[in-house]
């Protein structure tokens, strides 16, 4: 998983698994993990298939635990529009500030649950980051 960051704002997407047929829920970007592949490879590809986006840098946050399964979560600075996206993966991308995902997660309408939590510490280290 990747939260790709643009000053105050964060990517999520419905990925078109958890969409089509219920209740769309917002969640990161990428997805699973190829056999041999390294977790921050498999971010950097998922970015590229769904968003057609590279990335430069990219910085381990956590892991978070979901569905009896570890998350590998990163984040990476993104100042290029997204314009475009592989619309057979996701069916919806948009940018929310910290109190915009906080909406999404009292509605109930967050993938895992813990893309709150990613974009507040995230958040949280943004004046640290900018004060360096």
């Amino acid at each position: 998983r990747c939260v790709l960051v643009d000053d105050d704002r964060h990517l999520l997407v419905v990925h078109a698994g958890m969409g089509r047929h219920r209740r769309a829920v917002w969640g990161l970007p990428c997805g699973h993990i190829d056999p041999g592949e390294a977790p921050d490879r498999a971010a950097r590809r998922e970015l590229s298939e769904e968003l057609y986006l590279s990335v430069d840098e990219l910085s381990f946050v956590d892991d978070y635990a979901y569905k009896g399964s570890w998350h590998r979560v990163y984040t990476a600075p993104c100042a290029t529009p997204v314009e475009r996206f592989d619309d057979r993966e996701l069916l919806e991308i948009g940018w929310f500030t910290v109190e915009d995902v906080q909406e999404l997660a009292d509605s109930g309408v967050l993938h895992a649950g813990y893309e709150i939590d990613v974009i507040r510490l995230l958040a949280a280290q943004a004046p640290l980051r900018a004060a360096s």
